[in-house]
């Protein structure tokens, strides 16, 4: 593996904060018998019976990754107790695959994660990569389960291409940068030629094309076409906290006097305002649908950006 020492990789704290799991076995659902013509009704018992809403004032806590389901575009997070998504009228969590997700990515009909299982789980510790469907319900894994926990993951929506950083080594992996162009099952080093002297904070794939990534951090961002193995300036001078793309626009927070939020379609470029954050909140996951925004932050507050205005759907941590 060619390895780049000259790399100042900055891990900030509120991302690598290590999670071990702590959660309670699952709990398991009953569904009632339904006629075979009731299908639509049956569909809507299995709904209600596998999320449950969270109680008014629970705490919600250790978010490690943001984005929008595929189907009906609820906002949904990756939480220290498995995956929480927000309804009309509040926040459900899954009772199922109740696992401390890192790393989550949504793609075009699923997810991929790494983490830590829950207890009880017949998964190994760490997950290694999975990856997700039937809206969390459904876990696969695709490879290093019981070996690498990847906090630092990009994945393509459309393209499923996966990028990670691994912090700690594995049997046969050095700590690195490394992508998969099989969905997982095997990964392979990047040369990450052209970032020396760049810091880097994270990583994110482009939506479609599965050979291109970008890296960003304290210089700005840098984009690669080959696979992560020669890098160019896309963006200097602004210090960058958080990226994400869709299949249109490239969204970032950079950081200035105060933190603002960037879209940039091609060469046009807008400034969006971010919500009032609580003092000393960082923010962490970013995502970005179609003009929608989600967006998370180290207080465990949670704000969706649609129609020109921020809406509050998790204060601190507690649900309302």
């Amino acid at each position: 593996m060619h390895t780049n020492r000259m790399i100042l990789i900055l891990l900030a704290t509120v991302f690598l904060t290590a999670c071990g799991p702590d959660t309670p076995p699952n709990e398991t659902a009953t569904e009632s018998e339904a006629p075979v013509a009731e299908t639509e009704q049956k569909s809507q018992q299995v709904e209600a019976d596998n999320w449950k809403r969270v109680e008014t004032d629970a705490a919600i806590t250790h978010i490690h990754g943001a984005g929008f389901w595929q189907d009906d575009a609820r906002p949904v997070v990756a939480t220290h107790h498995g995956l929480m998504e927000y309804r009309e009228d509040g926040w459900y969590e899954l009772m199922s695959n109740r696992h401390d997700y890192m790393g989550f990515e949504l793609v075009v009909d699923g997810f991929y994660a790494s983490g830590h299982p829950e207890r009880q789980s017949a998964f190994k510790n760490p997950l290694g990569v999975v990856r997700g469907t039937d809206r969390g319900e459904t876990l696969e894994v695709r490879s290093l389960e019981g070996e690498a926990d990847f906090h630092h993951m990009s994945v393509g929506y459309r393209s499923e291409s996966l990028y990670v950083y691994l912090e700690e080594p594995t049997n046969e992996l050095r700590p690195g940068f490394y992508r998969s162009l099989d969905k997982g099952e095997t990964i392979e080093p990047m040369k990450m030629e052209g970032t020396e002297r760049h810091g880097i904070v994270g990583l994110l794939a482009d939506a479609r094309e599965p050979l291109r990534v970008h890296v960003y951090g304290p210089n700005g961002m840098l984009v690669s076409d080959d696979g992560g193995d020669t890098f160019d300036t896309l963006i200097s001078g602004e210090r960058i906290l958080l990226a994400a793309t869709d299949d249109t626009t490239l969204a970032y927070v950079r950081e200035a006097s105060d933190y603002e939020l960037v879209l940039r379609q091609d060469e046009d470029e807008t400034v969006l305002p971010l919500p009032d954050l609580e003092a000393d909140a960082v923010p962490i996951e970013l995502a970005i649908d179609e003009g929608r925004l989600l967006l998370a932050t180290s207080d465990n507050s949670v704000y969706l950006y649609e129609e020109g205005s921020w809406t509050t759907l998790l204060q601190t941590g507690t649900a309302k």
